[in-house]
Parts: structure tokens; sequence; C-alpha cells
């Protein structure tokens, strides 16, 4: 919005002042690159507990599993299982 009004003859359009006045009437606008929240955090804020201490050293295998949780985004196709 703030470029259209920029090249149709309102040179001085701030995109705050722009942003402002879109809220104060309920619009939106494009939102690029805004990132997926992965990480909601627990209504009552318990944690699971450190069971290893911070200690992730080993002395046999198959003594300690640690892992990491990472986001990774697939198709947003919709898999409903059903067939036409």
């Amino acid at each position: 919005m703030t470029q259209w009004l920029r090249r149709n003859g309102f040179p001085e359009a701030s995109k705050h002042t722009v942003d402002r006045l879109m809220r104060d009437e309920s619009m939106n606008g494009l939102t690029r690159g805004r990132k997926t929240r992965t990480t909601v955090p627990g209504k009552d804020g318990l944690r699971a507990g450190d069971l290893l201490n911070r200690d992730f050293i080993a002395l046999t295998p198959n003594q300690v599993w640690v892992t990491d949780f990472t986001y990774v985004p697939f198709c947003s196709c919709s898999a409903t299982g059903s067939s036409t």
C-alpha cells in the first residue's frame, strides 16, 4: 500500500503511518517471509525434567539416546485419504 501511494502522488507516505491507518480500519496487507511457529509453550508452563542432568557422556553403546526435534516442512496438500 505504501509503494502504491508513493507511485500515485503521495511520495511522503510513511510505512508506519500507512500501517497504523490500515490497522485502524482492520485492513491487512501482504505478509511476506513470516516464519512458521514451531514451538507453542504449554499453558501450565511446566517442562519435562532433565533426566541426564546435561551429562551426555555414555560409557557403553545404547546407554544414552539424545535427539533434536527439528521442524521439517512438508507439502500442504490435502491428505484426506479419500479417492474419487
